[in-house]
C-alpha cells in the first residue's frame, strides 16, 4: 500500500498566491491598456471634430461681442447633486452701464426678455460640458439678442444611461421654471440642443410638451438607428455605451429613444438644423423627423446647409451659416418666417 505525504509548505502557498496576484495585475493592466489605447485611437480619429466642437465659435461671435462682457450677469445653481446649471441674463442690453444686477434690474429683464432658452450641450452623451467654448459662443449670441439662457451639465451616458439623461433635462426644465416663477414670471421655456443635446431636447419636449415653448435641435440623431449607418466610430460607440445595447440585439431600445417615434399632435413648434455633409449623424435623420412633425400638424422648420459638416456653425463663415443662426434667434422669439 502506497503512502502519500502531504507537504503543508506555507512558503509554497504564499508563492502561488503572489504569482496569481501578479498574473491578475498583469491581465488588469493589459485590459486597461487596451481600453486606453481604444480611447486614444478614437481621440486621434476625431481630432478635427473635437477641435471645432470644443474651440470653435459662431461667425456672429465677433471680437467686439466677446469683449463686451455680455455674459457677466449670471447665476449658478446645483439643480441636482454635483450637477450645475447657469442662468445668463441680458442685463446690459436693457439697461446700459449697469454695475450690478439688483433685484429691480433682474425683474425688469425677466419681463422684457425675448424668451427663456434651456440649452443642452452636445458630445455624444458621454463628453462635453456646459462652459465649453463653442457652447459659450451660442450663449453670447443668444444673450446679446435679448434671451435669458440657462445651460446645464448632465451625467455621462456611460455611467447613467439614456433614461437618466432625459430625466435630468426634465428636472432642469422644472428647476428653471421654478426660479422664474419665484421672480413673478410664468412663461414657457424653449429647449435647444446640439447633436446629443438636441436629441435630449426633442425627447424631453415629447414627454412634457405643456412645459415647452419651442424646440431647436442642431444635427440631432432623431432616429438612433441612423447612427449605425454612419462612418463615425465615435458615434457608434457613444450610442452603444449610453443605451447599453447593440441594435442587432435590442432594436426596440433604439426605437424607444428615437424622437422620431415620440411625435404626436401636442409636440411643440420645432426647428431642425443639419448639414448635408454631416458624416457623424446623417441629415436624413432630421429630414425624417421633419416629415413626421408635418404629418402630425406641428409647426416646424428644417434648415439645411449644403456644405455643412457636424458642428458646421462653428467652422463656416458663409452667408448661409449666418442666415441659419439668425433664423434660429427669430424662431426662438416666436416668429415663423
Amino acid at each position: 500500500m502506497r503512502k502519500f505525504t502531504i507537504y503543508n509548505d506555507d512558503k509554497t502557498i504564499k508563492r502561488i498566491l503572489v504569482l496569481k496576484l501578479i498574473l491578475y495585475v498583469i491581465s488588469l493592466v493589459i485590459g486597461l491598456s487596451n481600453f486606453l489605447l481604444l480611447l486614444l485611437i478614437l481621440f486621434i480619429l476625431n481630432i478635427p471634430l473635437l477641435r471645432k466642437s470644443v474651440f470653435g465659435r459662431l461667425p456672429t461671435d465677433t471680437k467686439v461681442l466677446r469683449k463686451s462682457g455680455v455674459l457677466r450677469f449670471y447665476e449658478s445653481y446645483e439643480y441636482l447633486p454635483k450637477l450645475k446649471l447657469d442662468i445668463y441674463y441680458p442685463v446690459e442690453y436693457f439697461r446700459k452701464n449697469v454695475p450690478e444686477m439688483t433685484q429691480d434690474v433682474k425683474e425688469d429683464v425677466l419681463r422684457s426678455a425675448k424668451g427663456i432658452v434651456l440649452f443642452a450641450h452636445g458630445g455624444g452623451w458621454i463628453t462635453g460640458y456646459r462652459r465649453q467654448p463653442n457652447n459659450t459662443s451660442w450663449y453670447r449670441y443668444l444673450v446679446s439678442e435679448g434671451f435669458i439662457v440657462a445651460t446645464i451639465d448632465y451625467e455621462r451616458g456611460y455611467k447613467a444611461g439614456i433614461e437618466q439623461l432625459v430625466d435630468e433635462l426634465e428636472i432642469a426644465l422644472q428647476f428653471v421654471k421654478g426660479i422664474m416663477k419665484k421672480q413673478g414670471v410664468d412663461r414657457k421655456i424653449s429647449l435647444m440642443g446640439l447633436s446629443a443635446g438636441g436629441h435630449l431636447a426633442l425627447l424631453t419636449a415629447s414627454r412634457f410638451p405643456e412645459d415647452v415653448d419651442r424646440v431647436v435641435a442642431y444635427y440631432a440623431p432623431c432616429d438612433l438607428l441612423d447612427i449605425w449607418k454612419s462612418p463615425s466610430i465615435f458615434a457608434r460607440i457613444a450610442a452603444a455605451t449610453t443605451l447599453k445595447r447593440l441594435p442587432n440585439k435590442d432594436r426596440y431600445i433604439y426605437e424607444k429613444y428615437s424622437p422620431l417615434n415620440s411625435v404626436n399632435e401636442k409636440f411643440p413648434s420645432t426647428l431642425l438644423v443639419h448639414g448635408l455633409k454631416d458624416s457623424v449623424v446623417s441629415f436624413h435623420s432630421s429630414v425624417k423627423m421633419f416629415k413626421k412633425l408635418r404629418e402630425n400638424g406641428i409647426t416646424s422648420k428644417l434648415l439645411l446647409h449644403p456644405s455643412g459638416e457636424h458642428g458646421f456653425e462653428f467652422v463656416l463663415r458663409d452667408k448661409r451659416t449666418i442666415d441659419i443662426i439668425e433664423k434660429t434667434s427669430v424662431f426662438l422669439e416666436g416668429q415663423v418666417w
